[in-house]
């Protein structure tokens, strides 16, 4: 999982996953990465399941089996063996009656689109199965994981996990009895709105670029983050998730003004990109004492790091290009190229260093084994972090003197993403009177 943090900056929204048997379901945007991802911020051990393919790689297969996973085998894959599902079921449902957690993602298929993609019924039917052979004594829970990524293929991007409320298997008892089948179809029913509400679901996958730009600058207008702030992407989460509900009522409602507001918001970022502005929102002033303060600190911590992170990108220059080479090589799915860069990665990265200690020892003993093997990770941490740096303070620093010679362009925004709060509140307003009138009527 220390790689897990290395490739993603990860934050997490809710608590950890419980004690006793707990069948976990996740959304399922990013292949192999999401059961890591749900594994690392769980607090206890968890068990996938995951497609019967991946365990045929001799690199993931290991890492799988490793984990304790479980292989599904779908009719894509495997036309005609999907029978062997039933002892795949068979184990997670005695892991469960063991009392652990097994995870399981309902769509059944990794995917990038806007929304949950329809839900299968297996994790129904687990469920079911597994309190009917506990006599539905024994306390099963269902609870919801929710996985947002910003740039989820890149190495560095970012990724809110949003862990929801769970909820009581034994409660479809009755039902279960009068009727299975619509006791399945209930209780996959109730996964999806679970789902739904830890996850963010909007119109098109077009709209995703033109969410973030509408939360970013509303959050910079009304003061809830600094315009320069780069903030991860968990707190913003619940924003963006009452953006997208908004959004999603507006493209109903009223096509003509979404397509409005979502012409006006690409306007503004346009001009935000005049400015250089890749992320956050441009001031309304520059202050100068703290832009002194700023480039003093950065412009110091910057040279003091530069010679580390110099010495760090040299010597792990090639396992941190090797992820690019095996991209090359395989060519995935856009859905699969994280999990092959952190496979990769973590093949590439233990070997470059066992050659770096053993080649140590070799030269210089003991004493030059120890140094290597200590100073070697730390300097990539530092030549990793010192990128990051890098990175922020150029753009940074681009938008200020772009700011200052356009000084016009950036009154306008100012101008405009005080219009567009307006608008966006008057639409909030609208959304929310037709919530209250639904509601009064039920």
């Amino acid at each position: 999982m220390w790689a897990v943090d290395r490739f993603y900056e990860v934050g997490c929204i809710g608590q950890p996953i419980p004690q006793g048997p707990v069948l976990v379901i996740a959304n399922h945007p990013n292949s192999l990465m999401d059961a890591l991802i749900v594994m690392k911020i769980a607090g206890r051990r968890v068990r996938p399941l995951a497609k019967a393919p991946l365990f045929e790689d001799a690199l993931v297969g290991h890492m799988l089996k490793g984990l304790g996973a479980l292989p599904v085998f779908r009719p894509q894959d495997h036309p005609g063996e999907t029978w062997k599902n039933e002892g795949t079921f068979k184990a997670a449902e005695t892991a469960l009656l063991q009392g652990e957690a097994v995870l399981i993602f309902p769509e059944g298929l990794s995917h990038s689109e806007a929304s949950l993609a329809r839900m299968k019924t297996g994790a129904a039917r687990i469920a079911f199965a597994t309190e009917e052979a506990a006599g539905w004594q024994l306390g099963l829970r269902v609870l919801p994981v929710g996985l947002t990524y910003h740039r989820k293929h890149a190495i560095r991007g970012r990724v809110a996990v949003a862990v929801g409320e769970s909820f009581d298997v034994a409660r479809w008892r009755e039902a279960r009895g009068e009727n299975e089948w619509d006791a399945v179809e209930s209780l996959t029913d109730v996964m999806r709105e679970a789902l739904e509400k830890v996850t963010l679901n909007l119109p098109t996958q077009e709209d995703r670029a033109l969410l973030e730009a509408a939360e970013t600058l509303y959050a910079a207008e009304k003061g809830l983050t600094r315009p320069r702030a780069r903030e991860k992407l968990a707190p913003r989460l619940p924003r963006l998730q009452r953006f997208a509900e908004a959004l999603a009522w507006l493209h109903i409602a009223d096509p003509e003004l979404y397509e409005q507001l979502g012409a006006e918001v690409r306007r503004y970022r346009e001009h935000l990109e005049l400015l250089g502005v890749k992320e956050g929102e441009v001031p309304e002033r520059f202050h100068l004492l703290r832009v002194v303060r700023y480039a003093a600190v950065q412009g110091l911590a910057l040279v003091i790091g530069l010679p580390l992170a110099i010495a760090g990108t040299i010597i792990w220059y090639l396992p941190y290009k090797s992820p690019r080479l095996s991209l090359n090589l395989y060519r995935p799915e856009y859905e699969a190229v994280a999990s092959l860069k952190l496979a990769t990665a973590l093949l590439a990265f233990p070997t470059i260093y066992i050659l770096y200690v053993a080649a140590a020892w070799w030269i210089g003993g003991v004493r030059a084994l120890v140094t290597v093997a200590v100073v070697t990770p730390l300097l990539g941490i530092v030549a990793l972090r010192w990128r990051d740096r890098w990175r922020a303070v150029r753009e940074d620093v681009q938008v200020f003197w772009r700011s200052m010679r356009m000084r016009a362009v950036r009154q306008q925004l100012t101008t405009r993403r005080r219009a567009l709060v307006v608008e966006f509140e008057a639409v909030y307003s609208r959304w929310q009177a037709e919530l209250r009138a639904r509601q009064s009527q039920v």
